[in-house]
């Protein structure tokens, strides 16, 4: 980085053909955004098309929206590595178009993971009024039930606890554990994993001085969730559902546990709107502003 203490923000433009490259245009045409750092966007130039003299472009070949989406971000990798940058940002890809390219692609957050070295990492949700974490991520519903053990959970806790307080400066923070199942088991009625699983990972996080609640039932928890700092759901859509009903267009997916700061919007390709000009840049500008706040 040319200056040591210049916040350095790498942009991957995700896939070619989705509404990357037009919500990075029109966030990065936000005046306010440019004095927080500097930018540098790692695509397609042409499909970029006219930003500010002071945004950096990296203009990468490819043959086809898959291969295009990973050189992207193989090339940001690349950068970080080498001490360029201290943020990035990706704009969202298709994975079923990357996996045309490359066999076993999962995502942007266990492919930056994997190729940093990273083992205990977490997809952070972040919005004004909410942080939250999910314990088994992208996996199919019948397969979460096995993921939720003692283990798990607690790191997801920890994990939760040491980003809250070194992240986002929060002294002690306070963290709530949503249940698994109806009505957080029901007392064993509807479920053992909250007996078994996720009350041993709560009462071992509380014994090393972290403040964590719960099991708490999810079906009403989040109409009562802004007194806690950070919140553990269990599963993908007990947790993302709610808040991307809450806070969509403000909300910013921060991948904790990283050795630099990593955010992305919260919503997809937009495939049916691309190129159209219709696309809402909000999620995309507040993961930049998130980006130059935490780096």
């Amino acid at each position: 980085m040319s200056r040591s203490n210049e916040k350095v923000v790498i942009i991957t433009m995700g896939d070619p053909e989705g509404i990357g490259p037009e919500v990075i245009r029109k966030a990065l045409g936000t005046k306010s955004l440019l004095a927080q750092g500097r930018f540098i966007v790692v695509g397609d130039k042409k499909l970029l098309g006219r930003v500010h003299p002071l945004v950096g472009v990296v203009d990468l070949r490819y043959k086809t929206a898959g291969e295009g989406s990973l050189k992207f971000l193989d090339k940001a990798i690349d950068l970080i590595k080498k001490g360029a940058a201290n943020a990035l940002v990706t704009a969202p890809l298709s994975k079923e178009a990357v996996n045309r390219y490359h066999k076993n692609f999962t995502g942007h957050t266990d492919y930056l993971a994997k190729a940093f070295g990273i083992k205990n990492f977490d997809m952070m949700f972040i919005a004004p009024q909410v942080r939250l974490t999910i314990v088994s991520r992208h996996v199919p519903l019948k397969d979460v039930p096995k993921l939720i053990t003692q283990k798990s959970v607690f790191n997801s806790i920890a994990l939760m606890d040491r980003t809250l307080k070194g992240r986002f400066k929060i002294r002690e923070p306070k963290i709530a554990i949503l249940g698994l199942n109806p009505h957080a088991g029901e007392g064993g009625l509807l479920g053992l994993e909250e007996i078994k699983f996720i009350l041993p990972a709560i009462r071992q996080a509380n014994a090393q001085g972290i403040k964590a609640t719960g099991p708490l039932p999810a079906d009403t928890f989040f109409a009562f969730h802004k007194p806690y700092d950070g919140i553990i759901a269990m599963y993908h859509d007990q947790g993302l559902v709610p808040v991307k009903a809450l806070y969509m267009k403000e909300l910013v997916n921060f991948t904790a546990g990283l050795p630099f700061v990593r955010t992305s919007p919260s919503h997809g390709t937009a495939f049916d709107i691309a190129g159209k000009n219709k696309a809402d840049p909000s999620s995309m500008l507040s993961a930049l502003k998130l980006a130059c706040q935490l780096a």
